[in-house]
């Protein structure tokens, strides 16, 4: 299939999206036994999702919790959406989140069996610190390394018929949404971006954090490929945010949700940063708005 057509395919709107209820789906992080992931799967099952992005500690689990995963997620009745690759693309050698390079090509064979049709990763830094700023993160020269490392990549990804959606936040490289769809422009429309308002809130701008939210949507529009739901709020020292679940900060989830169902496309949409002791009252809370 030649890029251009393969392209279109996952670009194209479906001439109905699901409602709203089929739509919301939550992220389920599995860590690394299969009676933990297992537990985790049900549990969102239970609590009324249908959809998940799955996540897990790659460099912790060996090849029958891989094989074992699809099977998983079909007995609970679940669609994986999106599966969480989170290798440092900016700096592949250092480990951000316990995915290395060669586990995100494990990722492109195990995301088709696992019916996932979008890989999603971190733009990356220089440090092995997700929360920790490093001046060498933005600009030019990061962009340029995170765009070698995905040109590596982009075959993988076309013969795995997969989207690669890039998640950042304020202390990585790309850390607002100028900057990401800076990067966007440079690469294939297979590569997204994740859309997640206290990821992309500068701290300098947290007073104006709903026009934020309006622009960062306006800016990566059909680039958007996965949209996730968490909240945040400044801390104490100014320089830095806590990130509770949906409606646990101050964020203005009336228009988020807005803004959220009026992408084009099948956007996967993804409750995060809850445990599953918490997904049944989160979902009846969103399934509200």
């Amino acid at each position: 299939m030649k890029r251009r057509s393969f392209v279109a395919m996952l670009a194209a709107p479906g001439a109905a999206g699901p409602g709203w209820a089929e739509r919301l789906g939550v992220m389920c992080q599995l860590g690394s036994t299969e009676a933990g992931a297992r537990k985790v799967i049900e549990a969102a099952a239970q609590a009324g999702f249908r959809r998940v992005q799955v996540n897990f500690a790659w460099d912790g689990v060996d090849e029958g919790f891989l094989k074992g995963l699809p099977g998983w997620l079909s007995a609970a009745g679940l669609k994986c959406e999106a599966l969480g690759a989170y290798v440092n693309c900016l700096a592949p050698g250092v480990n951000l989140m316990r995915t290395r390079e060669q586990d995100f090509m494990r990722a492109m064979e195990v995301a088709p069996a696992a019916g996932a049709r979008i890989l999603v990763a971190w733009t990356g830094s220089h440090l092995p610190d997700l929360m920790k700023a490093d001046a060498r993160n933005p600009g030019r020269t990061s962009e340029d390394a995170i765009v070698r490392f995905i040109e590596r990549h982009l075959k993988g990804l076309e013969r795995a018929r997969l989207k690669l959606a890039l998640e950042t936040y304020i202390t990585l490289a790309c850390p607002d949404a100028v900057s990401l769809r800076r990067l966007l422009d440079r690469l294939p429309e297979l590569v997204g971006a994740v859309l997640d308002p206290p990821n992309l809130t500068p701290v300098a701008r947290y007073g104006e954090r709903d026009e934020v939210m309006k622009e960062m949507v306006r800016t990566l529009g059909e680039r958007v490929a996965v949209a996730h739901l968490k909240d945040f709020r400044l801390r104490a020292d100014g320089q830095s945010y806590d990130l509770p679940g949906p409606l646990g900060g101050v964020m203005n989830y009336p228009l988020y949700l807005k803004l959220v169902r009026g992408l084009k496309g099948d956007v996967p949409v993804v409750a995060e940063h809850i445990g599953p002791a918490e997904f049944a009252e989160t979902r009846r809370r969103l399934m509200a708005m």
